[in-house]
């Protein structure tokens, strides 16, 4: 009789370093970030003893100071996430009314927003919550001890070199920004931009673009697309984009949280040590001056005049926060965190600290420089770090905003095509492993400070016109090297794929799918890259975890045809984004259809040419059948999953 697999890894450990004390989990979670308290709780939910270890001592990486749920779509899309999304709604529900300013500015707009304070109070609790699970804070992984394909145990330190420990488990997930466990681990990565030929993506490399704001017809005006979305485009790629990969990555920022409130408002006393003028200075400069110039700014700052900037209300642009807070998202330092993430950790406090310099620079500048204007360097002075936000941290966030570092090289690979529509159909194209969606655009922020003429800093792109939601494939997730070793923060894409990708909602909605392959794994003995994708996909979809984005097909709805659809929309059974389930089934269709099912149900579908297959029928409004599409669904649904 065949061992059981946990009795395996620890008769491996325990041989491995009788020196040390280890440690047993069933899944060892690096990275307290939302991502990865979400994979934690989800775990312990469903019964796994879990780990969660952490760099910092506080919890939420970057979603606290981001200030917003950063999304295009205000639906259901996974349970925890949405769990989320609900108290927040409900701490400012009960705490100030939803005739409320506060409630109205966390839930009346594009977005939920949030006091950062609240949102890591909410993450703690569902931490706290969970008995299941042990947090260790301020520990960075130093030491992989593996056994053929599995990892057995990994080695962490104290960040300040007091204490070791070491953890053993079934299975680990990478859920730091950084990719710190992955790369201990060997798995093959990389870091900065592919080139535009590796995977023909016609927006790789080296790019340069402009704002084409107000100018396009927008897919979700039109209809096709149930999202909510902004009136601002990047154009195609200008003249002079090469296309040419290098080792450069988006740029870093800290996104402070200031206020208006003269009760809570913080200015500054004196400019940071090392404050140097003429950084800041290209600010006070006209358009066409500013365009010879390579500016390390937000893109506001380079193609706005500062009178303008003032009118428009962009100095201390952000998300509206509740309680007259703002995020303000205009502090990046383009270039300036190219070598965090190959860092060691002295190089990487140096990189935070001129993050920070940087931002409160400007923030000084903006304040008090002599050469700005008497009214806009008033206006700028209305707003100033929020002293209730970030205490322990002389108000400022506790996590730089690492947009990109390292990126696992997995056994698939989502690109920018992923998010594009598919040629013959009206969608991207399918995955037959979708483990859940991308809705948000790509979207990259500059990744150097060079400009062709009065074009954005190259890199800089925010596809909205023609970015469609992807399906992204659980082997994204998985490395090639390792069968239970789960990446999620530094999944398997490219530079342009991954603008896509690394929204903390998509992220938290992706560790949710993967907690459930490592539940699935346990219960079955197995490593997580051995679980059955078609039993991970019909789990996630009975779990109410969306796999296949439509936009008239709610997640969170009991309706059995719900899951079916989800399902099957990972298969190629649609063309397009919406369900219509109450639709008569036409002839055409429904050819269409039993001709996929049969073959799925023989192992060799093709799910491309199944969709492409679906988009012809649908053309032809053949006749209608006397069955819908939801019923029709769900008879093959039942078909696979007999009672």
């Amino acid at each position: 009789m065949k061992p059981p697999l946990i009795l395996i890894l620890a008769f491996i450990v325990s041989i491995a370093s009788a020196a040390e004390p280890v440690r047993t989990y069933d899944l060892v979670v690096f990275g307290g970030t939302a991502p990865g308290i979400v994979a934690a709780v989800r775990a312990a939910r469903e019964g796994l003893n879990v780990a969660l270890v952490s760099r910092s001592k506080h919890l939420g990486g970057s979603l606290p100071s981001l200030g917003a749920v950063e999304t295009h779509y205000a639906g259901n899309r996974a349970p925890l996430l949405d769990e989320f999304v609900a108290k927040v709604k409900a701490h400012y529900r009960a705490k100030d009314g939803e005739d409320s300013d506060n409630y109205r500015a966390c839930a009346g707009g594009r977005m939920i927003t949030y006091e950062p304070q609240v949102a890591e109070a909410i993450l703690e609790r569902m931490l706290a919550a969970e008995s299941r699970i042990k947090v260790y804070r301020e520990f960075t992984p130093t030491k992989v001890e593996k056994e053929g394909k599995l990892i057995t145990a990994v080695q962490f330190v104290a960040m300040n070199k007091s204490e070791t420990l070491r953890l053993a488990a079934r299975s680990f997930m990478e859920a730091g920004y950084e990719g710190d466990l992955m790369a201990a681990a060997g798995v093959k990565y990389r870091v900065g931009r592919e080139s535009r030929s590796e995977y023909n993506e016609p927006r790789a490399g080296r790019v340069f673009t402009h704002w084409l704001t107000g100018q396009h017809p927008l897919a979700a005006v039109e209809g096709r697309l149930n999202l909510v979305i902004s009136g601002a485009t990047t154009s195609d790629p200008l003249p002079g984009s090469t296309g040419e990969g290098d080792d450069n990555i988006q740029s870093y920022s800290y996104r402070l949280c200031i206020t208006d409130d003269p009760a809570n408002r913080r200015l500054l006393d004196s400019p940071p040590v090392g404050y140097d003028r003429a950084r800041f200075a290209p600010i006070l400069l006209s358009v066409e001056e500013k365009a010879r110039l390579s500016l390390p700014f937000h893109h506001r700052f380079q193609i706005y005049p500062l009178q303008e900037m003032v009118e428009r209300d962009h100095i201390f642009h952000g998300h509206a926060l509740p309680n007259r807070k703002r995020s303000w998202n205009a502090t990046n330092l383009t270039g300036g965190g190219k070598a965090y993430p190959e860092a060691d950790e002295a190089t990487r406090r140096l990189i935070e600290k001129q993050h920070r310099d940087h931002a409160l620079g400007l923030m000084w500048f903006l304040q008090n420089d002599p050469g700005m204007p008497d009214a806009l360097r008033s206006k700028a002075r209305e707003w100033g770090l929020a002293k209730d936000e970030f205490a322990d941290t002389d108000n400022i966030p506790s996590q730089l905003y690492v947009r990109e570092a390292r990126r696992l090289v997995g056994r698939a690979v989502f690109t920018e095509n992923d998010a594009l529509l598919s040629p013959g159909l009206g969608r991207a194209p399918v995955h037959t492993d979708s483990i859940g969606i991308t809705e948000f655009s790509l979207d990259s922020l500059a990744c150097t400070t060079e400009r062709l003429g009065d074009s954005l800093c190259d890199g800089q792109l925010f596809q909205m016109e023609v970015s469609r939601p992807g399906q992204v494939p659980w082997n994204s997730l998985l490395p090639q090297e390792y069968e239970n070793l789960v990446v999620v923060t530094t999944l398997s894409a490219t530079h342009v794929g991954w603008g896509a990708i690394r929204l903390p909602p998509t992220w938290m909605h992706l560790a949710e799918s993967a907690a459930w392959a490592i539940v699935l794994a346990n219960q079955a003995d197995i490593a997580p890259a051995q679980v059955s994708v078609d039993q991970l996909q019909q789990r996630l979809a009975i779990s109410h975890v969306m796999i296949s984005f439509f936009n008239d097909v709610d997640v969170a709805s009991d309706d059995p045809r719900v899951p079916a659809a989800q399902y099957f929309g990972t298969k190629g059974f649609f063309s397009d984004y919406d369900g219509r389930l109450d639709d008569m089934l036409t002839e055409g269709e429904k050819a269409a259809w039993d001709g996929g099912f049969e073959q799925l149900k023989k192992g060799i579908l093709k799910s491309i040419q199944l969709a492409k297959a679906v988009h012809v029928a649908a053309a032809k409004q053949t006749p209608k059948t006397k069955q819908t599409r939801g019923a029709a669904l769900l008879e093959m649904w039942n078909a696979l999953n007999p009672q």
